[in-house]
């Protein structure tokens, strides 16, 4: 599909799963995130796979001081570029009521650091006319809920950034995916009370991306979340406002 993807937050589930994926296809690899230990076990592990590099870069979202270090690994790369974007921080809503801190770090990694790193890659996109955006945003973004409406709030900014990067880049003939998954058997779901439904496996939200990646548009994985975030979206306000999820 493309020369080189570029893999952002590469150490979660989803992101493992989808290099692993990527390195399956042949493609090159950046493979950018906080724990480089991990990061370059991932590395090593992707060419055994089949890429035929694999790179391991040291990416923090919250650091706009890392945004140069990421073009430029991205100038030096097989092109086209693609990129896959999965970083992101869900803390418990309660705590981050308690410290603001948590709050403000949730919506920096989820939406402005998001925002930043793909508009620091933007120019090469644009150059380029080839290659793929996939964003990985969330159900909670359509909607938001009593339990979890500011985490809820930094997705559905990322969604309206989404939608507003692919009409941009459709100039370019760059597809952009915007990626919704439901709850996802991933660290960031242990724990937690998920509603009485099948968990969606990284795995195959991998294989979802990669097929959806050359089209674009929005995808909703398990694919029944379509459903049941069309019905939430539209529930009238004052019957919503009374269930307590």
């Amino acid at each position: 599909m493309s020369a080189t993807w570029l893999i952002l937050g590469a150490t979660s589930a989803m992101a493992k799963a989808f290099a692993r994926q990527a390195a399956g296809q042949g493609a090159h690899l950046i493979l950018a995130g906080r724990d480089m230990s991990e990061i370059e076990l991932l590395a090593q592990d992707c060419k055994l796979r089949g890429a035929p590099s694999a790179t391991a870069l040291s990416f923090d979202a919250t650091q706009v001081s890392d945004l140069k270090r990421l073009v430029t690994a991205t100038e030096a790369a097989a092109h086209p570029l693609s990129i896959f974007l999965a970083f992101g921080a869900m803390p418990e809503e309660g705590a981050m009521r308690i410290e603001p801190e948590l709050c403000a770090r949730m919506i920096h990694t989820n939406y402005t650091g998001a925002v930043l790193a793909i508009d620091a890659l933007l120019p090469q996109l644009e150059e380029q006319r080839a290659g793929a955006v996939v964003l990985v945003g969330s159900v909670a973004g359509d909607r938001g809920r009593k339990k979890n409406f500011r985490y809820g709030s930094s997705k559905a900014g990322l969604a309206a950034y989404a939608q507003g990067l692919a009409a941009h880049l459709s100039d370019y003939g760059v597809p952009v995916t915007l990626v919704k998954p439901g709850v996802i058997d991933t660290a960031m779901t242990w724990g937690l009370k998920g509603p009485p439904l099948p968990l969606g496996s990284p795995e195959g939200l991998a294989q979802a991306c990669w097929k959806k990646a050359p089209k674009g548009g929005t995808l909703y994985f398990p694919w029944f979340w379509w459903g049941i975030m069309g019905l939430i979206i539209h529930l009238p306000r004052k019957i919503f406002n009374k269930l307590n999820f």
